[in-house]
């Protein structure tokens, strides 16, 4: 319950405090530097060094890809019908592909499937978080540059690699197999602990609730895939290719989080429609609460 609590706590103080005008508008963007440069890698040193591989973890590690590819056929194929800029097409892939793997994620794990069980959520985590870092960040360029516009593979490949969380990712994977990195374990648990409730509070701080006409529908089409449509897909892959037990269980339970929380953080980084991206994802916390329930009895009901 606590979990829940601070969830919505930190999506409503940021709010708030914002309505009241207690911190500056862009308030958000200080909160967002730090996450971005220092708490995101911090994650990856956290989780990366210790994982080890397993054959029954595969679901695990391209479900993420699936819902994400899901995401981008879903949106582009609306596009033109919904009058969608690129800019707002690509965010709507962007917080409709990418679940909240960890914060709203692992609380949810522990609490329908056992705590034991968030280490095959870890799996789901890091692959989510890879692809926010590298494939989320070339659609992220995409929408900014607009559907007209080119960049070369060279200069592509130069911004995504010089994304921080992707760097950490990197160096996380690397260190962790030369040097022994168990020493520093509670100094990144302590930085990687402020990501979720930072990036909550960011999140809260953008959050609106007056939204034009046409967004709503573009709002409601982005939930519908990433609390429903996503999920269900993922559901119905498994059963139909007879892919059962603990691990896919938590792995496809891990696809109908929210939206992730971090997708913001890129969304600012490469100026797409923010307030478009941050009210799904603010509104997907709060119905995911609901809808991960559903979703984990059609889990257990059928894998």
């Amino acid at each position: 319950m606590s979990n829940f609590l601070i969830i919505l706590f930190c999506l409503f103080a940021g709010y708030l405090l914002r309505r009241a005008r207690i911190v500056k508008p862009d308030g958000f963007k200080a909160i967002n530097t730090w996450i971005l440069y220092i708490g995101l890698p911090a994650v990856s040193f956290k989780y990366l060094p210790g994982l080890q591989w397993d054959n029954a973890l595969l679901v695990a590690l391209i479900s993420p890809t699936i819902l994400l590819a899901g995401a981008y056929v879903f949106i582009k194929c609306l596009e033109k019908p919904l009058g969608l800029s690129a800019r707002s097409s690509h965010t709507l892939i962007l917080v409709s592909g990418l679940a909240n793997t960890s914060f709203v994620g692992f609380p949810l794990v522990a609490t329908y499937f056992g705590q034991q069980e968030i280490k095959w959520a870890i799996i789901s985590d890091q692959s989510t978080f890879f692809l926010l870092s590298s494939v989320g960040t070339y659609i992220a360029i995409k929408g900014a540059l607009g559907t007209q516009a080119s960049l070369g593979v060279a200069q592509i490949a130069k911004r995504i690699v010089r994304f921080p969380p992707l760097v950490g990712c990197i160096l996380a994977l690397v260190l962790s197999r030369l040097i022994d990195l168990n020493p520093l374990d509670p100094f990144f648990t302590q930085l990687a602990s402020t990501v979720s409730p930072l990036a909550l509070f960011s999140i809260g701080m953008q959050l609106s609730f007056n939204f034009y006409r046409s967004e709503i529908f573009a709002i409601s089409v982005s939930l519908f895939y990433k609390l429903i449509l996503g999920p269900g897909l993922l559901i119905l892959f498994c059963y139909f290719l007879n892919l059962r037990g603990e691990v896919t269980q938590v792995a496809i339970f891990e696809m109908a989080m929210p939206s992730l929380v971090a997708t913001s953080l890129v969304l600012q980084e490469f100026r797409l429609n923010s307030k478009l991206g941050n009210s799904v994802i603010g509104l997907s916390i709060l119905l995911g609460l609901l809808t991960t329930y559903i979703a984990y009895l059609f889990i257990i009901a059928f894998l």
